[in-house]
């Protein structure tokens, strides 16, 4: 039995590399991504059910990288995140609402001749505008808004239990969410990748070259 245990330690070392080499090579990956992701820019194409997307490389990030490389650099997100236990994914994105011209035509010509021109500026919208006997216009419209989704388990209280959410903010407030459809793809790893079945099969193997 004795001289068995060499190759049982040996075995078992094998293993442990493998599982290490598998760690490393799942690490490399992910930073080879994130870097792609960083360097990526939005692009933006028709779909196929004809309206227009945007698109971009996601992030995967630890905790901590999460915690390191986003949330300290943004209050607001880091806020909101303190609202759940646990954050599976976090996305924040810009978007502008722009329309060229909008008329109104008086069906009744108001009885005197006037034409008033002006520009409103706030930090959550903008527009021109034109105002005369026959009607209005509104020039430029312009509303801006940064949507934040945040998708994780909450708790009602320390010991209460745990519910997958997803909150979306807007820092408009004059946008209003009407509804949300929020699902949650599980994706399990192969029972051959993981680690128990490697580290078994390691103590295996070594107990029958043992007997």
């Amino acid at each position: 039995m004795k001289s068995k245990i060499p190759y049982i330690i040996i075995i078992v070392l094998v293993v442990a590399l493998l599982l290490s080499m598998q760690h490393c090579s799942y690490n490399k990956t992910v930073y080879t991504n994130n870097l792609q992701a960083l360097n990526d820019t939005l692009i933006t194409f028709k779909n196929r059910i004809g309206t227009q997307t945007s698109s971009i490389k996601t992030l995967q990030y630890t905790k901590q990288q999460l915690q390191d490389n986003l949330l300290k650099k943004d209050a607001e997100l880091d806020a909101l995140t303190k609202e759940f236990t646990k954050v599976n994914s976090v996305i924040k994105y810009q978007t502008v609402m722009r329309l060229d011209t909008l008329q109104v035509v008086y069906h009744d010509i108001v009885p005197c001749i006037f034409n008033r021109v002006g520009e409103m500026k706030k930090p959550f919208y903008s527009f021109k505008y034109q105002s005369t006997q026959s009607g209005f216009s509104i020039d430029s419209l312009t509303i801006p808004n940064t949507a934040t989704v945040i998708t994780g388990t909450k708790r009602k209280w320390f010991l209460g239990a745990e519910t997958l959410t997803t909150d979306v903010t807007n820092s408009n407030p004059y946008i209003t969410v009407t509804g949300i459809t929020a699902t949650e793809v599980t994706i399990h790893s192969p029972w051959y990748k993981k680690w128990y079945v490697w580290f078994a099969a390691g103590i295996a193997g070594g107990c029958f070259i043992a007997k």
